[in-house]
């Protein structure tokens, strides 16, 4: 009986081991990753808003990804210098690499001296779409007001009824304190 157990487990595994399952599989591409976070959300967790200017690539260090100087134009939130270092996040499809010369929307988080565009949010070079909404997220709420209460006021005897029952149950307990048996040490 175990014999029969032994060989159906060999059996059992080697089956899996033919259709794939111990068999490791060549490594897929590397993906892009899409945004995934809509406007109001980036905003809320960017560090830094801002619409930029790419001026420069710089030469990247070893083993690092490309870094841009940038002149920043407008900054919706945050308070980054006027000229900073920015990366975009290596396997994003929107921001693979930068363009000298153009201007951008980016959503940032510093990264030690630089500034990294992170895959997650949806930084563009398409300002004229994102700038709306990016203004949108950071307006005030707006407050509206009711209309005014019109007519005639209430009467006197409705708004002083509350109080004067307030005053009477108070009168009432005082002279049931002041009454009671008690002794009053």
């Amino acid at each position: 009986m175990r014999r029969l157990l032994t060989s159906l487990l060999v059996t059992l595994l080697s089956a899996l081991v033919l259709l794939g399952g111990g068999v490791t599989q060549p490594a897929a591409a590397a993906q892009c990753l899409s945004p995934t976070a809509t406007v109001p959300e980036a905003v809320g967790t960017a560090e830094a808003v801002v619409t930029v200017k790419i001026l420069k690539r710089l030469r990247p260090d070893a083993g690092s990804a490309a870094r841009y100087r940038a002149r920043v134009l407008t900054a919706f939130k945050g308070s980054p210098p006027s000229s900073i270092k920015v990366m975009p996040q290596p396997n994003s499809c929107h921001l693979s690499d930068f363009s000298v010369g153009t201007t951008y929307l980016l959503f940032l988080r510093s990264r030690a001296q630089d500034w990294l565009a992170p895959a997650a949010l949806p930084s563009s070079h398409n300002v004229a779409m994102l700038q709306p909404q990016v203004e949108a997220a950071l307006a005030p709420p707006t407050v509206t007001f009711g209309k005014p209460l019109t007519g005639s006021p209430a009467r006197l005897r409705r708004v002083a009824a509350p109080g004067v029952a307030l005053v009477i149950i108070g009168l009432l307990g005082l002279l049931f304190v002041r009454r009671s048996p008690r002794s009053h040490a």
